[in-house]
Parts: C-alpha cells; structure tokens; sequence
C-alpha cells in the first residue's frame, strides 16, 4: 500500500488552507464531501473509491480522520491514504504542535488480539497486563538502538510486559529481508534469544545497509554472527517467505509505514517510552 504522502507527490490537490463551517451531527458526512472534492480537483484524477477507514480522538477536541482512496492519475491505479484533522468547527491536513509533534504520528488504529500471538512473543509473559507490539527492520540503525534496550525492559519486568515482535524490513535496506527471513528460520531450529542477536549483531561491519544488494553476503555476515549455516535455499522456503508475508500485512493493518514502531496496549507510542512508567 502507498504512504500518506502520496496525495503531495501525485500534487492531486492543492494546499489545504484551514476552512470553517458550523460543526452538526453529521460532520463525517461533510468531511468525507470535503475530502471528495480535494482529490477530484485535479482533472487527471478518476476517484474509484474512497472510504473513511477509522477516526481517532486526539487532544484539544481535535479527531483525526485516515481515508482510504483508490484512483486512477495518467492510467495508473493508484491506493494511497490521507488525513483530515478536525475540531469539529474547522478542517485542516496538516496538525502540528508548536515543538514540532506532527499528530499524524498518532493515526494508527488500535490494534486487536490478533496481534498478540504467542509465536509472536519474544520476551514477556503473555498473561501480562500490558502488551507492548514493535514492528522493526534489522537494519535500520534507529531499531538497533532501541530493539535491545526494549527486550532488555521487557525481560527485566516480565510479570507486567509483554513484547511481540514483527518483521518489517524497508525497501531502503536492500537486503534487511534476508536477514528477516534468516531470523525466522533460526527461530523454527529453536535458537534462543533471536530477535536480540539480530539487534545486536552490528551487521553494518560486514556490508553497507543501505548500499549493498548482495543477499549471500548478507546471509554469510547473519550466519557468522549466529554461528548456523544457513543457504539462500532455506531461507526462500515458502513457509518463510509466508510468514515474513504475514508481517509485513499486520503491519499495513496497522497503518505502519516506518521503524521502529511501537504500540503500547494496542495504541501507537510515537515516543516509544510510555511501557517504562510500568518498569519498577
């Protein structure tokens, strides 16, 4: 699925100045109206669908509402999501604070129980009261950083946290699948402690993460660091690829679209520290 920023690179519309009307019961109605016209302005957009996908109640009486459009710009079908900002009296895309918060960071849905898999834990006790859900690229150096200090938390506070863990490897890491798919494997052969190898293993030493398209050399640099043997074969099993599949869609359900991203009782936590206020 395309980014929100999508709506910006096709310049389907033009800049959103804040417009007022009286608020009614019946705002959705007139937001979704609002949002038709904006994308339909341009005449090289054929609007197929648009759907309001879920509203969020943000701080000072504001909702966010994420659109799901489907739309045809110069033959190409396009789906993309956008995002309105209301106070109920006046509409804006854009919503900051004045430090710079950007409260598109908050429009996440909340997530269900199906993201709290038992093959999904990591580190925890699933029977905890709080339920912490990461999405993470191995390669991606803001996740190295903060991947271990998490498990570490977690580990160390077992009896309230809980951490499960998705595979999300971006597409600026050419390679950061393969190591995804090397990490799975090594789970099913019962090697302890993956995810936190994989977070520690300082990969960056044996190739350039954001350069290299050598998958071998990849899985060479997880297989020194795991001390397994592992072949481009055996990572390719379908029954890895579908795995690592199934992520990355819990991860467009989500509405994820970056790393690390990390939910604390099924809300997103754009500072990525709220779990500590359980670490005793």
């Amino acid at each position: 699925m395309m980014r929100l920023s999508m709506l910006k690179s096709l310049t389907i519309v033009s800049l959103l100045s804040i417009h007022s009307y009286a608020a009614s019961s019946d705002l959705e109605k007139k937001l979704f109206f609002y949002e038709k016209q904006r994308i339909t302005a341009n005449p090289q957009v054929q609007l197929k669908d648009l759907k309001l996908t879920f509203s969020k109640k943000l701080e000072n009486n504001w909702t966010g509402y994420l659109y799901t459009i489907s739309l045809n710009f110069k033959g190409k079908n396009i789906t993309t999501n956008d995002v309105l900002f209301s106070n109920g009296s006046e509409v804006t895309s854009e919503l900051k604070k004045v430090s710079g918060f950007d409260y598109k960071r908050m429009m996440h849905p909340t997530l269900g129980n199906e993201y709290y898999n038992k093959n999904k834990l990591i580190a925890g006790n699933p029977n905890a009261k709080n339920k912490l859900v990461v999405f993470s690229d191995p390669l991606c150096p803001n996740c190295t950083s903060t991947l271990p200090e998490l498990i570490d938390d977690v580990k160390k506070n077992s009896s309230s946290l809980a951490l499960y863990y998705y595979s999300f490897p971006l597409e600026m890491h050419p390679t950061a699948k393969t190591l995804a798919k090397a990490s799975i494997l090594a789970e099913q052969k019962g090697i302890k402690d993956v995810a936190y190898k994989l977070y520690t293993g300082n990969f960056d030493k044996f190739f350039d993460p954001y350069e290299s398209k050598d998958n071998q050399k990849t899985l060479d640099a997880f297989n020194k660091v795991f001390k397994t043997s592992f072949t481009m074969g055996e990572i390719n099993h379908p029954t890895i690829e579908k795995i690592l599949a199934d992520d990355m869609k819990m991860a467009d359900k989500a509405f994820v679209n970056g790393t690390p991203t990390l939910f604390y009782n099924g809300e997103i936590d754009p500072t990525r520290t709220g779990y500590k206020r359980k670490i005793k």
